[in-house]
């Protein structure tokens, strides 16, 4: 009896030690330095810098049998927490699946960006006008293994947990995938961890998390990321075009010109228009000329890529190959990915001094895509060698950087000419609008990249002649 009671007395004892821990909250999921392997430390922050290529979490795979024991929860000495049933092994009790979870998306969010990269999805914005656009490059991962040790401490009572020590770990595999070149670009494979002495609120998901996030801030500083993050297509040799000049004149069927205002079709002029993405933090404007999906824009714009995204106004983004460029010109023809696009007639007269004028673009930022502004055509500025060898339309309308590719249009919303450029009387702020635009003829363009205007008639004969051979 004696021995019973003094049993009794010491789990008493232990519950009322185990309550009087006050647990204290989990830390917070952040970035964190994180030791190389050739011994250096790299600090939240050092990773600022790279080519400002956004990123994102795009898929999220839990990749653990359902059934499997990924844990296990037991008392501290003489502790049970038997009330809430929480004792024993932990089981993965989803089954295998693929999506997006906010938690995993927040997670990595936290960790990325304070590790200075561009990530999209920040958990604090809350209406969708204020939601950044698709990461250029997103990532995916595959959660192999997970497994945690948790040590519940008990109330008073004994029966219900009031806070949690111990450790948890986690295997990621992870993927980063290019759009543009539609290829896998990075494979890693690390293993995060977490582990407390001191208690904290009981919340296993809490602890898989903070496992998750070490594994996170090991990816964010890898050397591998930071290569792939900073890769570059190579730049063209001055004078050497970026693209392999196809001498070969390629036939425009010619569309009817609208005789109707351009406000009574708006809608499928700003459909043709498109936004341009190129992998490197820039983007800019260009029009489709073609239903096949050949599509205009400045030769600025697509830099050396090979590949572009381009999204449409419907918001779906399509992979755009460079098939041909004029350096001097600036202008340059892309291929897009499927056909029934929406076309711009194409207006083959010259516009006049102060006839109205129309520009869709993205000025300054991707958000403000197919955007509308109004001028007149101010001037015709002839050739000026050797900076400016051809001519350029001088309009007062609205462009700033980011319009750059996009097309200019008459009242009845015919194509007659391309943003190019416009005059920064601030050397140090070059987007300032100052009304100065310059504007590349229509005609000139298509010529310079080997494109002609048929009539409907001669461009079937045309093409029964090339399928004919």
């Amino acid at each position: 009896m004696l021995a019973l009671q003094s049993r009794l007395a010491a789990l008493t004892l232990l519950a009322t030690i185990s309550a009087c821990v006050t647990p204290k909250s989990p830390p917070p999921i952040a970035a964190k330095p994180v030791q190389l392997a050739d011994g250096r430390t790299i600090v939240p922050g050092e990773q600022a810098g790279l080519d400002g290529r956004s990123i994102e979490l795009a898929l999220v795979q839990i990749d653990v049998p359902r059934g499997k024991e990924i844990g296990r929860v037991s008392g501290e000495i003489g502790t049970m927490c038997t009330g809430m049933g929480v004792m024993g092994p932990i089981h993965q009790q989803q089954p295998r699946s693929q999506g997006r979870s906010s938690e995993w998306s927040d997670t990595f969010y936290r960790v990325m960006s304070g590790h200075g990269f561009r990530v999209t999805g920040d958990p604090s914005q809350l209406f969708d006008a204020q939601r950044d656009d698709g990461g250029e490059l997103q990532f995916g991962l595959s959660i192999t293994e997970m497994d945690m040790d948790i040590r519940a401490l008990c109330d008073f009572t004994g029966r219900y947990m009031v806070g949690i020590r111990g450790k948890s770990r986690i295997t990621v595999e992870w993927q980063v995938f290019d759009p543009v070149r539609r290829q896998v670009i990075l494979r890693q494979r690390n293993e995060g961890r977490f582990e407390t002495a001191e208690a904290i609120a009981p919340d296993q998901k809490v602890m898989m998390q903070l496992a998750f996030a070490d594994a996170a801030n090991q990816l964010a500083t890898s050397p591998e990321l930071r290569q792939t993050m900073t890769e570059r297509a190579p730049l063209p040799q001055p004078g050497a075009p970026a693209v392999v000049q196809d001498r070969s004149r390629i036939s425009l069927r010619r569309v009817a010109l609208s005789q109707q205002p351009i406000s009574n079709h708006i809608d499928r002029l700003r459909s043709a228009t498109v936004l341009i993405e190129t992998g490197t933090g820039s983007h800019g404007s260009g029009f489709l000329i073609t239903e096949e999906g050949l599509m205009v824009t400045n030769k600025h714009v697509v830099g050396g890529q090979r590949f572009v995204r381009v999204r449409l106004v419907s918001g779906r983004a399509v992979v755009g190959e460079v098939l041909r460029a004029h350096d001097l010109r600036d202008v340059a023809l892309v291929k897009l990915e499927g056909s029934g696009y929406p076309v711009m007639a194409i207006r083959e007269t010259p516009v006049a001094v102060t006839e109205e004028v129309y520009v869709i673009g993205a000025p300054q930022m991707k958000q403000l895509a197919w955007t509308v502004t109004r001028g007149v055509v101010s001037a015709w500025r002839p050739a000026h060698p050797p900076s400016r060898p051809f001519d350029l339309i001088q309009s007062d309308v609205a462009i700033h950087g980011g319009n750059s590719g996009g097309p200019m249009l008459d009242r009845q919303g015919n194509l007659v000419a391309i943003a190019v450029m416009g005059w920064a009387p601030d050397p140090n702020n070059p987007s300032a609008n100052t009304s100065l635009n310059g504007f590349i003829p229509i005609l000139d363009g298509l010529e310079k990249l080997g494109l002609e205007l048929v009539d409907p008639a001669e461009y079937q004969r045309r093409r029964n002649l090339t399928a004919g051979q």
